[in-house]
């Protein structure tokens, strides 16, 4: 905590030595986003330009994906070497510095577009390098046709158009973030609105009662709805979801909760291409969303869900027409009963700041400064600085 000034000085030197020109200089033209996200709206629409585009027959195949490349140094102990995972910062004071270099958040994609008698179909599937010991991940694999998709890819409660352009691959902690198998039904209104609910895989993470021998099950799939509402600088969206956790004691009755969440998101464009994101998560057990704890046992030892509040806020500037930064904050807060163990995370907080030059179409390089901090139920705490480079090359 004590290298904040220094780094933030150190960054702030940076972007004086590269200065961008004016914004009189500017082209109206605004470059990839640092982190691209798919769009899944309904109907599927005409694959985008970039990538390798095969034509055969009526079917259109693009085949897509970046190559990315992370030089990582940390100034402090943390759990996550090649993404910044608040979630894992040391609250014993445990002290340590380390540099990793990394290619694993490289990508590779296919987009295939055909024609149905139901209109066009589309297929898509990704994958990274992200797995164990560096193994090729499912990140999507889904169908589309009409208003159906199926398979696996964002959830429907998330947000993934208003994800902050972070060079870290964890991006904010308070941001839902997960994919997820499903079923879902999409409504597009005329106006270019659209509404959503879906049927998805539960993945909850309860914790039993101290000394009580059992385990967690999911008697239920989660549904999930989502109301996607258009303006003329943005969005808003407004996500839902509904599902129930269990824990299962190996001697009596099982224990069940309710679980409830909302999220809203907008990202509104601000003056040039400059745009704002602001996120609010809320609800009962909402935190399995980004990996938290679902539910705990309280003082009686009954299980309940933990009621988790998360906040983003995010800005991206365009200082020139090859030139531009996003800064990003995000707090998330649990609220523990009394039988909760003494280490679940209590409070969570991640704060982006980056600088990234386009110095070709597909190619860019930029420098950021993280900083988290995390605290448990127990009242122990702690943080960590980390100072990252990447270099990404699209296909």
């Amino acid at each position: 905590m004590h290298r904040l000034p220094r780094i933030a000085s150190f960054i702030a030197c940076v972007v004086a030595v590269v200065a961008p020109r004016s914004r009189a200089q500017q082209s109206p033209a605004s470059p990839p986003p640092a982190t691209p996200v798919d769009s899944l709206a309904v109907p599927a629409k005409a694959p985008p330009t970039r990538g390798l585009l095969f034509q055969i027959g009526e079917s259109t195949l693009k085949f897509g994906g970046y190559v990315k490349v992370d030089l990582i140094h940390d100034f402090d102990e943390i759990g996550s070497d090649t993404s910044f995972d608040p979630r894992t910062i040391p609250t014993d004071d445990s002290t340590g510095v380390n540099t990793e270099m990394t290619a694993r958040e490289s990508r590779l994609n296919l987009d295939l577009r055909t024609p149905t008698s139901l209109g066009e179909m589309k297929a898509y599937v990704e994958g990274d390098f992200a797995g164990s010991s560096n193994a090729f991940r499912m990140r999507h694999a889904y169908g589309q046709v009409g208003n159906i998709l199926g398979g696996q890819t964002w959830s429907t409660f998330m947000d993934e158009g208003a994800m902050p352009s972070t060079l870290d691959f964890e991006s904010p902690i308070a941001f839902p973030l997960v994919r997820q198998a499903q079923i879902r039904y999409t409504e597009t209104f005329e106006s270019g609105n659209y509404a959503a609910v879906s049927l998805e895989n539960p993945d909850n993470d309860v914790l039993g009662p101290t000394g009580v021998a059992g385990e967690s099950e999911n008697p239920a799939p989660d549904l999930n709805a989502r109301l996607h509402l258009k303006n003329e600088r943005g969005h808003v969206q407004l996500g839902a979801f509904a599902g129930m956790a269990r824990f299962q004691p190996d001697v009596g009755s099982a224990d069940d909760v309710f679980l409830w969440g909302l999220n809203l998101s907008a990202k509104e464009t601000t003056w040039g291409n400059d745009y704002a994101i602001v996120q609010l998560t809320y609800g009962d057990g909402v935190g399995r969303y980004r990996g938290g704890t679902t539910a705990v046992p309280d003082s009686s030892g009954d299980l309940e869900a933990v009621r988790t509040t998360g906040v983003l806020a995010s800005y991206q500037h365009e200082w020139s027409e090859k030139y531009r930064s996003t800064l990003a904050y995000s707090f998330g807060e649990g609220d523990l009963p009394n039988g909760a163990p003494p280490d679940v995370n209590e409070e969570l907080t991640y704060l982006a700041a980056n600088l990234i030059w386009q110095f070709c179409d597909r190619a860019w390089v930029g420098i950021e400064y993280l900083h988290g901090s995390r605290e448990t139920f127990d009242g122990a705490d702690g943080e960590a600085d980390r100072l990252q480079m990447a270099l990404r090359f699209d296909l």
